[in-house]
This record gives C-alpha cells, sequence and structure tokens, in this order.
C-alpha cells in the first residue's frame, strides 16, 4: 500500500522508539494493528458486498457469455489462424512432399 521496505520500517521503528519510549510505543502497535485489522475487514466487506451485488446484476453471467463469444477456438479462429500460419511459411521455390511423391 505505501511500499516501505523492510529498511525504511526498521527506520521508522527506531525513530519512534526514541521519540515515544518503549512504554508508549506498545501501546502505539497496538492500535497500529487494530486500525489495520479493521480497514482490512472493511475492504473485504465492500469486496463482498460489490461481488453479490454484481451476482445479483447478472454481470458474471454476461462476462462469462462475452468469454465465450470472444473466445478465438470458439468462433473458429483457431483453424484460420492455423491456416495463415501454414500459408505464411509456405515457400513455393521448395518442392512439397506431395509433390516429390507424385513427380
Amino acid at each position: 500500500m505505501f511500499e516501505l521496505s523492510w529498511g525504511e520500517l526498521l527506520v521508522v521503528g527506531v525513530v519512534a522508539l526514541i521519540i515515544l519510549g518503549p512504554r508508549d510505543l506498545v501501546g502505539l502497535f497496538r492500535t497500529l494493528g487494530r486500525f489495520v485489522g479493521k480497514a482490512r475487514r472493511m475492504a473485504r466487506e465492500f469486496q463482498r458486498a460489490m461481488e453479490d451485488a454484481a451476482d445479483e446484476a447478472g454481470v458474471k453471467d454476461v462476462a462469462d457469455n462475452l468469454k465465450g463469444v470472444t473466445s478465438p477456438s470458439k468462433a473458429g479462429l483457431d483453424t484460420l489462424n492455423q491456416a495463415a500460419k501454414r500459408f505464411e511459411d509456405w515457400d513455393p521455390a521448395k518442392p512439397s512432399r506431395k509433390a516429390k511423391d507424385i513427380g
């Protein structure tokens, strides 16, 4: 979230230890831990509420249908892409195996 490295957190902890002292630092970390826990719970509840609202609105079904429609394999584009690749790789100067067998 804040993208602090371990070294930066250590510096913040040492500065807090110097400023607040060991007795008050414990209470600060306890309060900070409770705050972070509440924030995480609220974020999880919000995410669940949004997912539930999306499920009720049918967004997931629409998204699944859209994925199925846009899938290259279901649209038959895989075969077309393979044929195009074979055509791009084809060299008219080189005789094919069938031409060798015939001639």
